[in-house]
């Protein structure tokens, strides 16, 4: 009876047991895709016989995984990620034909921008005003600053518009940026499917369905447009410069990291990481650690040149002023990040520069663990870095995932670690100070900045409409705690997942500013229709100030009129 039992544990625990459940969980995947498109045979009648056939196919190539001899195979595992693949691009293309409007400001700024490039204007200082055309309504898609405004302009380097602009040249306009975005998430899926090792290639078809990819890049999610070249970046990043036998990973990791830090800002957290790295891999192999990292430093910096110089010379002020934006204007607070403590009322506000100055101590913190605790965070690295996008006061969902793919395969490409090796880069209490110190810095700004928002705020009234399904005003009483006169701007958070737009400001002193330690009633009112929460659910009323840079909160307020819905 032992022995039957031990056979068969040996069996569950067999390579081939493990890529029949793991492959079965793709074709869950594709039966699920399936049954997600049922609905869309109102947008696209085709989707009545797709749908359908999706279904059937994840049912019989989940049974089949069951059956063949060898579920790893070559066929079997192409078979399963092509049926993966159709079923991620044909329901999404199906939602992006029949879409007239973008879901994101930043898709809508990209499309704008590549048209008028293909025009023969400079983006960076033409009017993106078109933009608002492709939005609906466009002030709840806006990315807003504390100062009452929003952007209006190109705020990204150059990348991503010089590889739309030809598809606009050639007659294309209807959602190219999402018709891209759609198509870089499969390129980029069949890039990790290539580059995994065989008997994991299943992730990358796991990946390529998960929804927490699948809608925010077909839904106007740019970041999309990077990740194939992210993908090649830090794939074998450690063979750079190591000469012929490392094959396309001698040159090709640079390369790919220049185009993608010329797409969007993002990957220009990953340079300090890389450049570092190769230079510690040429230290241990005996080369010249500054020749090695300078190389590649050198060659990053050409390919972004490349993508960005025109502009330079076209406008060099409004290109550096576009491709720094998110660093250097005073966006509201947004995100999933610690900043959520700020937006759903438990702190009553917080200095988002506090939250900036904690982000970049973090990332002081980790680059001192990646040198100080090489070869062990070799791998690991790229795994930390979204805690350090964990703390801004704009920390999206976007930022918090998008690297995770791409350290899979970063951890899974690089060479086995440097052993037998007890020495770090560093010595202990050296690396425990660099650690330590910014680490614990990081944590003082942030209680710092939940601490010292300037602004009280109280709900005084609101007034309804539309049988209590929206709101007609809400007055607020604010006092000003801060030693500066402000000028708040008001937005209302009914469940909202980000923020809809500014309200109009009345006070009763008619004047809009508060002084120090003044407090006035102010009376907002909704630029649109505005609607109230569900019965049960929490509302709050949030005021943004500019000087001090600031988001001030009411606490959350729970709905008791109207009805369920």
């Amino acid at each position: 009876m032992s022995e039957t039992l031990s056979t068969l544990e040996k069996d569950l625990i067999s390579p081939r047991t493990m890529q029949r459940a793991a492959w079965s969980l793709v074709w869950l995947g594709v039966l699920t895709a399936g049954l997600i498109y049922w609905s869309g045979w109102a947008a696209a009648p085709a989707a009545a016989f797709i749908a359908p056939l999706i279904v059937l196919i994840g049912i019989v190539g989940g049974a089949s995984m069951w059956i063949v001899k060898d579920p790893g195979s070559i066929p079997m595992q192409c078979g399963g990620f092509l049926a993966a693949f159709l079923a991620v691009a044909l329901p999404q293309s199906t939602w992006i034909h029949t879409r007239y409007y973008y879901l994101t400001d930043s898709s809508a700024i990209n499309q704008t921008a590549s048209d008028l490039l293909a025009h023969g204007h400079n983006p960076y200082t033409a009017s993106l005003a078109q933009a608002s055309t492709l939005l609906h309504p466009s002030m709840s898609f806006w990315t807003y600053l504390t100062n009452g405004g929003h952007v209006d302009q190109l705020s990204y380097p150059a990348g991503a518009i010089v590889l739309q602009a030809p598809f606009m040249v050639m007659g294309f306009h209807h959602a190219v940026t999402d018709w891209m975005d759609l198509f870089s998430w499969l390129i980029t899926a069949a890039l990790l499917f290539a580059l995994f090792p065989k008997a994991l290639r299943w992730v990358a078809a796991l990946l390529m369905m998960s929804g927490i990819f699948v809608v925010p890049f077909v839904n106007g999610g740019t970041d999309a447009l990077f990740m194939p070249f992210l993908v090649l970046a830090v794939w074998r990043w450690d063979r750079f410069g190591t000469g012929k036998t490392a094959g396309v990973a001698n040159w090709i990791g640079p390369v790919a990291l220049g185009v993608a830090c010329s797409i969007k800002q993002t990957p220009w957290f990953l340079v300090p990481f890389l450049v570092l790295g190769v230079a510690l891999e040429a230290k241990h192999a005996g080369a010249q650690p500054f020749k090695r990292a300078g190389a590649y430093l050198g060659c990053l910096a050409g390919v972004f040149l490349m993508f960005n110089i025109v502009f330079m010379v076209w406008s060099f002020q409004a290109w550096l002023h576009g491709s720094l934006l998110p660093f250097v204007e005073p966006l509201v607070a947004d995100g999933q990040g610690i900043v959520t403590l700020a937006l759903h009322g438990l702190t009553g506000g917080v200095m988002l520069g506090w939250l900036s100055a904690a982000g970049v101590l973090a990332f002081v913190a980790l680059l001192v663990a990646f040198v100080g605790s090489y070869p062990w965070m070799r791998r690991a690295w790229l795994f930390f870095l979204p805690i350090v996008l964990f703390l801004p006061a704009r920390s999206l969902s976007d930022y918090l995932v998008d690297f995770i793919p791409i350290a899979i395969l970063g951890a899974l490409s690089v060479t086995p670690s440097h052993e037998p090796t007890k020495q770090r880069t560093l010595p202990q209490w050296a690396l425990a100070a660099g650690l330590g110190v910014p680490a614990l810095l990081a944590v003082v700004a942030l209680v710092i900045g939940f601490s010292s928002a300037p602004l009280t705020l109280h709900v005084t009234k609101f007034v309804t409409a539309n049988e209590d399904l929206s709101f007609a005003s809400v007055s607020v009483q604010v006092h000003n705690a801060s030693s500066t006169a402000v000028t708040p701007h008001f937005i209302v958070d009914a469940g909202s997942g980000h923020p809809s737009g500014y309200w109009n400001a009345t006070s009763t002193s008619g004047s809009l500013s508060l002084g120090p330690d003044q407090t006035k009633v102010y009376v907002i009112t909704p630029v649109n229709s505005a609607t109230t929460p569900k019965l049960g659910g929490y509302w709050i009323v949030d005021a943004y100030t500019s000087s001090p840079s600031a988001l001030s909160t009411t606490p959350t307020y729970q709905w008791k009129l109207g009805f369920p819905r």
